[in-house]
């Protein structure tokens, strides 16, 4: 639990902030209600309180945004249980407390495995960042690998506790990319200005159940890497002008962006002329028995891939043995 005087995260069975003596709350993401630290529910609407049953709490990056903001593009994921209204109405509250919290552990887990950020917990809902705090270069594609996870993650909920709860789950689940402003609102959380984040609210609104929708921003973004639908425009409660959606089936098995953009077709390569002059050079050193490594580097996008590819289209009609393997940071977890 993170103390709102002076940022250390404490234990959730803390009343007292460990550092600063100050007394701990828990906010409600429904109403807004300040509740005590020992609360599980919200003493005002009655909403369960997201510290409970060993659900992953929000915490606070090091180095938040500051009050000027900071503009950054990023990606929006919204997570939404279906009919959860019915369900509360039909289960025990504690049954719906443990449904929720267990569904909240799942949606973060794949969350936090491809490298997002969960910024707050909406009731029943989910909403993640890729792209902040943590930039790659890759973030829209981790997004739709969450939000493929989280599906994935609710089906097993289904599976294991269909004997116990008997109740059926289903995730709405809804991306956006786009230019936003991050820095602190009225209180002492980072908060996201732009539409971005409406308009993922939005798509969620409009997927059906158990399906993972996107904006035409984030399929341009991973166009290549998935199997996806054309879903057509869709007019959004509160946006100004029709959206296009598709839907992410699943990956389509190509594993980076260049690969996919091959398919499309790759723009001119364009200098580099001292880079590529240096790995010749290297290349003809081995020629006269010098063993050469040569490590590129540089920061993401900036073509390191295209250098190397076409150095490799260089070699064509050389004698050589190319063997290339490679990996995705987002499978870092992943056994070999």
């Amino acid at each position: 639990m993170r103390c709102t005087k002076c940022g250390t995260n404490n234990p959730s069975a803390n009343n007292f902030c460990a550092q600063c003596g100050n007394a701990l709350i828990r906010p409600c993401a429904k109403c807004n209600t300040e509740n005590p630290a020992t609360s599980n529910f919200c003493g005002k609407c009655g909403a369960p309180l997201h510290e409970i049953a060993g659900a992953p709490s929000p915490k606070a990056p090091a180095g938040e945004s500051g009050s000027d903001g900071e503009r950054r593009h990023l990606t929006v994921l919204f997570s939404d249980l279906v009919g959860s209204t019915e369900i509360s109405a039909r289960l025990d509250p504690e049954e719906f407390r443990e449904l929720v919290a267990g569904y909240h552990r799942a949606a973060a887990e794949a969350i936090t495995r491809f490298g997002g950020y969960v910024a707050k917990y909406l009731g029943d809902g989910v909403m993640a960042y890729f792209g902040w705090p943590e930039a790659h270069d890759n973030d829209a594609e981790r997004a739709a690998r969450a939000g493929l996870a989280i599906v994935d993650g609710v089906a097993e909920m289904n599976s294991n506790q269909i004997r116990t709860i008997r109740q059926k789950l289903s995730v709405r689940v809804g991306i956006d990319s786009g230019t936003v402003v991050i820095g602190r609102g009225g209180g002492s959380e980072a908060e996201v200005f732009g539409d971005t984040a409406n308009i993922a609210a939005r798509v969620q609104s409009a997927a059906e159940p158990d399906l993972v929708m996107v904006t035409s921003a984030v399929n341009r973004l991973v166009s290549g890497l998935f199997v996806v639908e054309e879903r057509g425009e869709h007019s959004l409660k509160g946006i100004a002008e029709p959206v296009e959606l598709y839907r992410i089936v699943r990956p389509s098995g190509t594993r980076s962006r260049l690969s996919a953009a091959r398919s499309r077709g790759l723009t001119p390569f364009v200098g580099r002329e001292s880079e590529m002059t240096h790995l010749w050079d290297c290349w003809e050193r081995m020629n006269e028995g010098e063993g050469q490594v040569v490590v590129v580097t540089g920061e993401a996008g900036i073509g390191k891939s295209r250098l190397v590819r076409q150095f490799r289209r260089r070699l064509k009609g050389t004698a050589h043995t190319w063997t290339e393997c490679s990996g995705a940071s987002h499978f870092q977890n992943t056994p070999f």
